[in-house]
């Protein structure tokens, strides 16, 4: 009889781990008031449980698609990364090593994928051994939205208005907007993307409500939030739609 589980065998889990460990032990000591604190705490475990969950059910394609779990929580540990560094809850320097770890683990997770999965068409070119950065780094609607993360961090999310309900509603918001993005680009499925972006418009949407809730009045910080949000927002009209019609034409 064995005396190792399935997922201890795989050299992704020892990874994984590690890296989840480091970053976990940092991420406890972000305040709670921010909004990525919850998601990165989830996004971690997520990591790890769907990729035990994934070596258990191997070889299926229930495997397959815990796998792709953890990888998609994999996008969304480094996108948390990215709200934190904007936020001030970590250096840039930490930020970027911490994302270079993730993107092992995602590199590994993908090669993982395609050995259990040789009868599944494969999209080419993520995570190659030359990528220096996450795939959904280089999308213009990310960066945008990411931009938006910056100018609600700056004029809205302060410190003498970040406790109050709308805030936080906002902040909720917009680190969910923009983990979504994330995490949708990872997805090999069109309909898991759609999904994902799906998320993100809803949550956009929910967006434009709290910062006219938080400002009556026409203000430069809420306009300034709000000239960003509408770029995010056609760019997630623009990206649905491309998908729609990829979808329609398989």
């Amino acid at each position: 009889m064995s005396k190792t589980m399935p997922h201890e065998r795989l050299h992704v889990y020892d990874k994984a781990l590690s890296v989840v460990r480091t970053i976990a032990a940092q991420v406890e000591l972000w305040p709670s008031m921010h909004s990525v604190r919850d998601q990165a705490d989830r996004a971690l475990e997520s990591l790890i449980t769907n990729l035990i969950k994934a070596a258990w059910h191997q070889p299926s394609r229930q495997a397959v698609y815990h796998l792709e779990c953890s990888l998609g929580s994999v996008l969304e540990c480094a996108a948390c990364l990215d709200v934190a560094r904007v936020k001030g809850l970590v250096g840039n320097e930490q930020a970027t090593a911490w994302k270079q770890s993730l993107l092992e683990v995602a590199r590994m997770e993908v090669g993982l994928r395609k050995s259990w999965s040789v009868n599944v068409c494969e999209e080419s070119g993520q995570y190659g051994e030359k990528e220096p950065t996450f795939p959904h780094e280089s999308l213009q609607v990310y960066q945008r939205a990411l931009r938006l993360c910056q100018v609600l961090a700056t004029n809205i999310l302060t410190p003498d208005k970040e406790r109050s309900r709308y805030a936080r509603r906002i902040d909720e918001a917009s680190t969910s907007l923009l983990l979504n993005i994330a995490e949708g680009n990872g997805r090999f499925s069109q309909l898991d993307h759609r999904q994902f972006i799906a998320a993100a418009e809803e949550a956009g949407v929910k967006l434009a409500a709290y910062l006219d809730l938080i400002s009556p009045g026409s203000s430069v910080a809420t306009e300034s939030a709000r000239s960003v949000l509408r770029e995010v927002m056609a760019m997630l009209v623009g990206l649905k739609g491309y998908l729609e019609a990829g979808s329609a034409g398989k």
